[in-house]
């Protein structure tokens, strides 16, 4: 884990250095969006990462997002400002191109979804299912329209399915949940869901998508298409959902407001967001 003090000669000698060299053959930069790219609440990304992210893209560096969230739930700033090459979503269950389209999903297993659905109405948990075009609430629309959404414009992305019971045979699956409620509550649905893999978000709140998803296996997939490696590669990210992307990379960067633990996952530590990280981390790396 490397820490970024005032004065770059501070930095840890060679090391340093070479994590500054590294930069010369990055060809593709990955942010996580919530609290890395946008703090949880806003609705714009600051104007220091618009510029210092714009100066990657003029550097031929392709941009990447890599998030929890649903396509239909990133926010409009993030495509007017930044426009991605590449999206990543739903924690790697769906990638999508500049164009919008999917290039590949990883669905989830219907009956343990089913299994969900029930456990959730049985132990009054709030649950909402991923869909490609919308996000299904299926118990809770309440807090969903005001804890998740937070004041985001996009209401009606949220489909009423409350009065769904379980997915009938040939409807689509979801590729991903959203399960808010008590936390040891949620924590015990584990056997119903093997392929599940859970990821908190925040308090009391858990994205589960298939064990055969993943933030990583969606960024291979684009890395395949584009005949790169990890070694071109810098990622940016702040939760547990981002530790793997930060160590694969061959520079991994968590930023100031990240729990100790992911910031000792990546090999650059930069401000928090609202402290300009973004950009103080590609302008202190990229000469």
């Amino acid at each position: 884990m490397l820490y970024y003090t005032e004065n770059i000669t501070k930095l840890l000698g060679k090391y340093a250095k070479m994590l500054i060299m590294k930069t010369e053959n990055i060809k593709l930069a990955i942010f996580d969006i919530d609290d890395t790219l946008i703090k949880r609440g806003k609705i714009t990304v600051e104007p220091s990462a618009v510029k210092a992210i714009n100066k990657l893209k003029a550097s031929g560096i392709e941009v990447m997002i890599a998030t929890g969230r649903a396509f239909y739930f990133i926010h409009d700033d993030i495509h007017e400002t930044i426009q991605p090459n590449y999206y990543v979503t739903i924690n790697g269950a769906c990638v999508y191109n500049k164009d919008h389209n999917v290039i590949f999903s990883v669905p989830m297993i219907r009956d343990e979804v089913n299994a969900m659905i029930t456990y959730s109405l049985e132990h009054n948990l709030g649950l909402g299912m991923k869909m490609q075009q919308s996000m299904e609430i299926v118990n809770d629309m309440n807090v969903f329209q005001t804890v998740y959404m937070q004041g985001s414009p996009k209401l009606d992305i949220l489909d009423d399915k409350t009065n769904l019971k379980f997915i009938p045979e040939g409807d689509e699956v979801p590729m991903g949940l959203f399960l808010m409620g008590d936390e040891a509550t949620i924590e015990a649905s584990h056997p119903l869901s093997p392929d599940g893999f859970y990821a908190k978000a925040y308090a009391d709140a858990y994205d589960i998508y298939s064990k055969r998803a993943g933030k990583i296996s969606g960024i291979e997939e684009v890395l395949g298409q584009l005949n790169l490696t990890w070694n071109e590669v810098i990622t940016f990210g702040d939760a547990a959902n981002d530790m793997e992307m930060l160590e694969k990379a061959a520079i991994g960067v968590a930023m100031g407001n990240a729990p100790e633990h992911v910031k000792e996952c990546a090999d650059f530590v930069t401000h928090d967001i609202l402290d300009d990280g973004i950009a103080h981390a590609i302008n202190t790396l990229f000469k």
